[in-house]
């Protein structure tokens, strides 16, 4: 099961963001100092940490900043691939 952080990162490495431009961006949402060390240790946060409730205190903020909706960090799981639309390559 991925944690809030685990889904915080792979989102920021979904838009190509680097953790200074999501902090810097979270910053300006928020009017809060948000440092890029504070946004990786958020990325790497444990379940029920102190990072990872910091974190959710923020995801009201983050899910505007992303565009996203706030089920995104509610998945219980990662949605899987069907099988179908695997291309499957003969081995030689």
């Amino acid at each position: 099961m991925r944690t809030t952080g685990n889904r915080l990162s792979m989102l920021r490495l979904e838009t190509r963001w680097s953790a200074e431009e999501c902090a810097y961006r979270l910053t300006i949402q928020t009017n809060e100092l948000i440092t890029p060390e504070t946004w990786i240790a958020w990325e790497r946060s444990e379940h029920n940490s102190v990072d990872e409730q910091q974190l959710i205190e923020k995801l009201s903020d983050i899910t505007l900043m992303f565009g996203v909706d706030a089920r995104y960090f509610e998945q219980k799981t990662t949605p899987q691939s069907e099988e179908g639309n695997v291309i499957s390559f003969p081995i030689k």
